[in-house]
């Protein structure tokens, strides 16, 4: 016998202990995810709402409460879970109110592993289908060649991830159960680098006021040599134009050409670096940002990037900023690639500002290559980081001297850092002796210009196992 979608996460809705026991081994053995056991209609409507499974396997009878059928009416209210009915007791009546649910199915008790098994595949299938129908504006009984398919990306109107089709993962470079039941805003964040707040705004306009938005993805952020042409993220309507959900349908990418067989090892590289540096397009798009450039605008108000696109808070300095990356843009098509310039950014009321150098990078002559900018960000108002684990493992410090070289590099004074430690100065002394002893240095100034200068300023991870 076959085995069910793999990784397609399930809520059983039972009220008998043992009979759920027993499904929820028979579904696993099928291949199936059981996320979670309700046994009353409340508890079902709370958990579907809280976990929002692809599927749930609900009995009509459910005792005390509201039953089944009521479970499944709250829950469709709400979400666009497919709901398939399992029971021993069938009547008119009963089956009159079930169809105003739209059930996915119905299961008549006892049943065979063969009926849960087609009904479930079924009703998942259905429910792809119709998601791929409504969102890529095509018939359920096209072609079904997913290679011929658009790249989408489906929610639910509570703004949750419900579907990902093949071409949509291949262009991700995720896996669907990776996507699926996460928050389309977090997988917005994470892809176009919008922020938590702005990709919350989007989902929001999109699925409840009906607007459509142009999302330019930020496919550097592994390394890649290819940028998105912009995507579309748009609602989905029922037949009634009611939104029952939103659909992210991505665009065939363009060549970038200074990112050509680098993959993941340059944006590796470059994120652990602990100096800013974005890569933009001549439209001030983010083609890539690595982490410490991410950390200067998450704490500097001199800069800006909304929407994908780096800007400077300051209207004059924002222009300054545009001119600086289409001059260094114009010298890559031509080329040049040594020839950088720079420009200073401050917010205009509060004490925020940061360098910027921006140098061009060659397109070479093909048409379809965009030429880009790298921008290096200096702000020296951020904290240096200095990785504990870097002078862990490369000095042979222990813990506390790690916290104490931390605290030294970040301005502290040895009295200061004393205090911070909860130890004695004399503590400190010794724990200072300990370091210079290990790391052959013996003033406290070279010291401190030793590690912020030196590989432990690398934003590196180590693993647990040595």
């Amino acid at each position: 016998m076959g085995t069910g979608m793999a990784g397609e996460h399930i809520l059983v809705v039972e009220d008998q202990r043992a009979v759920a026991g027993a499904l929820q081994m028979r579904l696993r053995g099928l291949g199936y995810d059981v996320m979670a056991v309700a046994k009353d209609g409340l508890e079902a409507v709370a958990k579907a709402s809280e976990l929002q499974p692809d599927l749930i396997l609900m009995d009509i009878k459910l005792g005390d409460g509201i039953d089944g059928i009521e479970a499944a009416q709250l829950i469709r209210a709400k979400s666009d879970i497919p709901v398939v009915y399992v029971s021993a007791y069938v009547d008119q009546k009963l089956l009159a109110r079930a169809r105003q649910t739209h059930p996915a199915g119905f299961i008549n008790k006892p049943f065979t592993t063969k009926d849960l098994l087609t009904t479930i595949d079924l009703a998942l299938f259905q429910r792809s289908e119709r998601a791929l129908a409504v969102s890529a504006r095509i018939s359920p009984t096209d072609d079904h060649d997913d290679e011929n398919k658009e790249a989408i990306v489906t929610a639910s109107v509570e703004g949750r991830v419900n579907f990902v089709s093949k071409a949509a993962e291949r262009m991700l470079g995720w896996r669907r159960k990776q996507i699926v039941g996460r928050s389309l805003a977090a997988v917005l964040d994470q892809v176009y680098g919008v922020g938590n707040d702005r990709a919350q705004t989007i989902v929001e306009n999109v699925i409840m006021r009906g607007s459509e938005e142009r999302l330019v993805r930020n496919d550097e952020r592994a390394g890649s040599d290819e940028i998105g042409n912009g995507d579309l993220l748009t609602p989905l309507r029922d037949v009634q134009g009611q939104s029952f959900g939103a659909v992210l349908k991505l665009s065939s990418p363009l060549r970038v050409a200074s990112f050509r067989g680098q993959s993941k090892a340059f944006a590796k590289a470059i994120d652990a670096l602990p100096v800013g540096i974005a890569i933009v397009s001549e439209d001030m798009t983010v083609l890539h940002m690595n982490a410490y450039a991410r950390e200067i605008l998450k704490h500097n108000r001199g800069l800006d990037c909304t929407n994908n696109r780096l800007s400077a808070c300051d209207k004059k300095l924002d222009e300054k900023l545009q001119q600086l990356v289409t001059s260094a843009a114009t010298k890559s098509r031509e080329g040049l690639d040594d020839s950088s310039d720079a420009m200073f950014i401050k917010a205009p009321t509060i004490r925020d500002q940061v360098e910027v150098i921006a140098t061009p990078v060659s397109s070479g002559n093909r048409a379809d290559e965009v030429p880009c900018v790298v921008l290096y960000l200096f702000d020296a108002s951020l904290n240096r980081q200095v990785s504990r684990e870097v002078l862990t493992r490369l000095y042979g410090l222990t813990l506390t001297e790690s916290k104490l070289v931390q605290l030294l590099v970040g301005g502290s004074t040895l009295d200061e850092s004393a205090k911070n430690l909860d130890i004695s100065v004399n503590t400190a002394r010794t724990h200072l002796k300990h370091v210079f002893h290990k790391t052959g240095i013996n003033r406290q100034a070279e010291l401190v210009h030793r590690i912020e200068t030196g590989p432990a300023g690398l934003l590196v991870n180590f693993n647990d196992d040595r």
